[in-house]
């Protein structure tokens, strides 16, 4: 099981994340591209923040995909073009890990690779390896 702490030696995390997350031995490590603001058919909002709900809602089906759910994600890197609004940032990120954040990153950068790509948003996962008997 991924445990996720903040250790009592520094300041706590000044957003919805936690400093430390542990992998258990044995996991296999899933590492997700950089998803982009387009949905599920290809469709790219004008939004920053319609762009963010779909790449956190990418990585869902990916996890989905492997059997998995936000849980097992451990580190999430964020790169957005434009300032997102706090609010509907915070609603957006706590849809996807609920109460259990994982260590992330939150970056404006200047452009992607694209202009009309907003954000991209790649994640780290952890799924226990099987065991054998």
């Amino acid at each position: 099981m991924i445990e996720r702490k903040n250790p009592s030696n520094l300041a706590p995390p000044v957003g919805r994340y936690h400093h430390l997350t542990v992998i258990p031995a044995g996991s296999d490590i899933l590492a997700i591209a950089g998803q982009v603001g387009l949905d599920e058919k290809g469709q790219l909002p004008d939004t920053v923040e319609e762009q963010l709900a779909n790449a956190f809602a990418n990585i869902t089906r990916i996890l989905q995909s492997e059997g998995l759910d936000h849980r097992a994600v451990f580190k999430i890197n964020m790169w957005l073009t434009q300032p997102v609004e706090r609010e509907r940032y915070v609603e957006i990120w706590r849809g996807f890990h609920g109460d259990e954040p994982p260590a992330s990153m939150f970056a404006y950068v200047s452009a992607m690779i694209r202009p009309e790509y907003l954000v991209e948003v790649e994640a780290w996962a952890a799924r226990p390896a099987l065991t054998v008997t």
